[in-house]
């Protein structure tokens, strides 16, 4: 990451109050977002969660087909670029075009309703940021306040999403990777507080949609269940390289359609409406799924709860190499789940919420490289203890160790999730 030019810092008290209107906008924002996408699923949707093989109905092949041409359309009328950056790629950029909010909403909440397996968190990171660049470029377009604003601006955002307002801008720091002396009070103190406030905004509007979402049952804690702990981490590094593998192979496939948006929306959308006949569980972000498949995990069985898995990974790979937009994470959650689901089943003795929790965090933190962030949203999650989250964050970092001596001998690609943007490649 190239250095910033020195210039005067936001003065502390001037950059609080800016960290409270980027809270604030992007409390009233997501609220707004999120019940929008909620109502359009309901109003175009049947109510249908059924886990089975091939149990789809003719709305799972129609919706997601008609959802991808409407958005290969939007970027033939709209003249868009092939592919939205993702909010890495914009955190390491240190600016959002605030131009080009509207249109990533758009086609974001065409994508969701539609069936497309992404999730809400980067349309909300492209909105938060952009809103963080516009307010910073209104004061004269100095490149460090708006790295500093838009960061903020995406950390408000994370914050209010993932009803934490640590763990989000966490997420944004992990991301953004600047190891500044002074980052705490440059970009984290301010993230917390925009986050702090745009969730007290959400959360009597939306509630909190992912504190508790799996409301496992906490263990008594044992000691060798750190031991356990590692022996996840290592299921999710394998979780991840096959969901980094499924993502550059499908996305790939979708290159030579890139200057013919509406046949490359119009082949994703075949896409993910083929495979979520094959398992409807695995359409959409995963956030109504995952209590389906917990629910009925034990007459699902071990191999569709692998299938659910790798499928899911493949309709993300779809969903983004077709122009749908969206985030990786929330459908990353659900790989985990379901890998995590299933080593329960293999091995009985290690408890439900230490199997799902542990997984589930390891493969975001080796396929995103977020560690801390996992590790803390997904306690959260499962309303877990703090002994299980002691567990949990074990298993992250082993994750992310075993990813990082992979990287030293190969190549990202080959055992990521290129999550910067959504051309994955090598």
């Amino acid at each position: 990451m190239s250095e910033s030019p020195a210039s005067p810092p936001l003065p502390f008290a001037g950059l609080m109050w800016r960290s409270v209107a980027l809270g604030v906008f992007t409390g009233v924002f997501g609220a707004i977002y999120l019940i929008l996408i909620e109502e359009g699923t309901h109003a175009i949707w049947p109510e249908w969660a059924d886990p089975d093989w091939f149990s789809g109905t003719w709305p799972v092949l129609v919706i997601p087909i008609a959802a991808g041409l409407i958005v290969g359309i939007l970027y033939k009328v709209l003249s868009l670029p092939s592919r939205f950056p993702g909010f890495i790629e914009e955190l390491e950029e240190g600016r959002v075009e605030p131009t080009t909010m509207p249109s990533v909403v758009l086609v974001a909440i065409v994508s969701l309703i539609g069936g497309a397996s992404v999730g809400p968190e980067a349309p909300m990171g492209t909105a938060g940021g952009g809103a963080g660049t516009w307010l910073s470029e209104r004061m004269g377009k100095d490149e460090e306040r708006t790295r500093q604003l838009s960061f903020v601006g995406i950390s408000g955002a994370f914050g209010g999403l993932l009803s934490t307002p640590i763990g989000g801008p966490l997420m944004a720091y992990e991301l953004e990777h600047d190891q500044s002396t002074d980052y705490y009070f440059r970009h984290l103190v301010p993230g917390v507080v925009a986050g702090a406030v745009a969730f007290g905004i959400m959360w009597p509007i939306v509630g909190a949609p992912f504190d508790g979402l799996l409301a496992l049952e906490q263990p008594d804690f044992k000691s060798w269940m750190l031991l356990a702990a590692v022996g996840l981490g290592v299921v999710g590094v394998i979780g991840a390289m096959v969901v980094g593998k499924l993502l550059v192979l499908t996305t790939r496939l979708f290159e030579p359609l890139t200057e013919r948006p509406i046949v490359r929306g119009l082949v994703g959308g075949i896409g993910v409406a083929l495979i979520g006949w094959t398992l409807p569980l695995t359409l959409f972000s995963g956030q109504t799924s995952i209590p389906v498949v917990l629910e009925d995990f034990e007459a699902i069985g071990i191999a569709t709860l692998i299938a659910l898995g790798i499928l899911k990974a493949l309709a993300l790979g779809v969903s983004l190499g077709s122009g749908m937009f969206g985030g990786p994470i929330f459908p990353m959650f659900f790989v985990g789940t379901s890998f995590g689901l299933a080593v329960h089943l293999a091995i009985p003795d290690i408890p439900l919420a230490l199997a799902v929790g542990a997984v589930m965090a390891a493969v975001g933190a080796a396929a995103a490289l977020l560690p801390l962030s996992m590790a803390v949203i997904v306690t959260v999650m499962i309303s877990g203890s703090y002994e299980i989250f002691g567990a949990i964050a074990l298993a992250t970092m082993t994750a992310f160790a075993l990813r990082y001596l992979l990287m030293k001998r190969n190549q990202p690609s080959d055992v990521a999730v290129s999550m910067a943007t959504h051309d994955q490649g090598d």
